[in-house]
């Protein structure tokens, strides 16, 4: 449990509140920010690797995918009350009205990825934790300037960490994914 600073109090936003900042047009659709615990952040800019990866990951599992799960990229992901995020890239399962009455939840979530180039700090320490917390099964990191993909499985949702991390600088890695098996070749994820 997380101490209270009685000093330095934090006003903290609801999922709700923060989506009626955006309604109000003081935060608009297009500004690069997420909420986490309540709090406002920016994410940072999406360079040419950072777009050239998550190019590629959908290339990789949109077609055998097509019909059995939506795939999401840079979209909204509710975790819980305090927390919407925008994960690089995700694997939902199907729904017809494809997430357009409410945004996914944990428990939609097949696959989740962030590409990090100047974000691994963040998206190997808070981000995991709270994944891991809120259950997301499987959980990647590609690593940019390690040219390596972080493969997160058995989420500790009491510890909040991932019980298995496998990481892969070469060669590939296959995840099957509602009855398709999809193969990822580590050197197309990071190419140049």
């Amino acid at each position: 449990m997380e101490a209270i600073d009685l000093y330095n109090p934090i006003h903290r936003l609801s999922v709700e509140r923060f989506h009626r900042l955006i309604e109000a047009g003081i935060l608009d659709e297009g500004d690069r920010v997420e909420l986490i615990d309540g709090e406002i952040r920016d994410m940072p800019p999406i360079g040419p690797p950072h777009g050239s990866t998550t190019d590629t990951l959908t290339m990789l599992f949109a077609p055998p995918l097509a019909g059995r799960a939506i795939i999401r990229v840079q979209g909204p992901l509710t975790l819980d009350d305090g927390t919407e995020v925008y994960p690089d890239f995700m694997v939902l399962r199907w729904r017809d009205d494809r997430y357009a009455r409410a945004n996914p939840t944990p428990e939609d979530v097949r696959l989740l990825i962030e590409v990090a180039d100047s974000s691994l700090a963040l998206d190997r320490g808070l981000k995991l934790g709270k994944y891991a917390r809120a259950g997301i099964g499987r959980y990647w990191v590609a690593d940019i300037p390690h040219r390596t993909l972080h493969d997160y499985r058995d989420p500790d949702r009491f510890g909040g960490r991932y019980r298995q991390l496998h990481s892969v600088s070469e060669g590939r890695i296959s995840i099957t994914i509602e009855e398709a098996e999809i193969p990822v070749q580590i050197t197309e994820l990071f190419p140049g």
